[in-house]
């Protein structure tokens, strides 16, 4: 697989009512189906909003849940990336990514960092996911996922595109924070700043999928993106409102800048993992 074209869908989203959240994702896989995208990605949570609170034990659902059946279904022409609450097998409730193929649905990545600073209190209403591994997509290749706060943490790109994505997917629903001054709000360049120097160091695509409008006293900033593999903006959606485009993930890309700058393919992952071990072995000790 050379070429696959992603379909990124900046979305609204109603708090806590999964049956509208479900229409507006066929409606928008419908399309993106016509239109011949290979895989489609929608924000943090689409399915069921953000703030869900007390909610997310009442809405949490497994996988093979038969209210997902749509999805499984459409998925047969199509790789479907959204985010929903999921109901473990054990009953545990999680922040999670979950991915549509070939008629069958898998969660592929259970939010690990659950922010509790600020604004946020997801460790409240959530457990945290324990795993950090890709999935293969036949339409789509050897992806990553990760969940907002995830990105902010260099361990999780850095074990994916170890384990061989090429294509790091962020799905999101971050909202603005208050800061001085006029201009571009901070939380959004450092969003731009973290995609770029992802994508520059794991030499991989980026793709971040903001969610858009006002739940509560959030506001979500879209502003969506891809970034190449070289660090650069190869498409983005504007803020605040409803978007979506298409993205060429081209993997002969990701083969040119990784033959041209070898510092990913130099990385010393043993080298790390003893380091790190040590570094543990100390902490225990101490």
């Amino acid at each position: 697989m050379l070429k696959a074209k992603l379909r990124i869908v900046q979305s609204d989203c109603t708090l806590a009512n999964f049956d509208e959240n479900l229409e507006r994702h066929i409606s928008a896989i419908e399309a993106a189906i016509r239109d011949g995208a290979d895989a489609i990605a929608f924000p943090e949570l689409s399915l069921t909003g953000y703030n869900v609170q007390d909610a997310a034990q009442d809405m949490a659902m497994h996988i093979d849940d038969r209210r997902l059946d749509p999805l499984r279904e459409l998925s047969r022409d199509i790789c479907i990336f959204c985010g929903g609450i999921e109901l473990s097998d054990d009953y545990g409730v999680y922040n999670s990514a979950f991915m549509f193929e070939d008629g069958a649905g898998k969660s592929v990545h259970r939010k690990i960092y659950l922010p509790t600073y600020g604004m946020f209190e997801e460790l409240r209403y959530f457990s945290a996911g324990r795993q950090i591994e890709t999935v293969t997509s036949r339409r789509i290749g050897k992806v990553g996922v990760a969940i907002c706060e995830d990105f902010w943490h260099m361990s999780v790109p850095y074990l994916l595109a170890h384990q061989g994505a090429k294509l790091l997917l962020v799905l999101m629903s971050s909202p603005l924070r208050l800061s001085p001054g006029a201009g571009v709000p901070s939380i959004v360049t450092q969003w731009q700043t973290i995609a770029a120097t992802t994508a520059f160091l794991f030499s991989c695509y980026v793709a971040c999928i903001n969610r858009v409008g006002n739940e509560d006293s959030f506001t979500y900033w879209g502003n969506s993106a891809v970034t190449a593999p070289d660090g650069s903006l190869a498409a983005c959606a504007p803020m605040f409102s409803e978007h979506s485009f298409d993205a060429v993930i081209d993997y002969s890309v990701v083969k040119r800048v990784r033959l041209q700058s070898s510092h990913f393919l130099d990385e010393d992952t043993k080298l790390f993992a003893s380091q790190l071990e040590s570094l543990l072995g100390a902490n225990r000790r101490g």
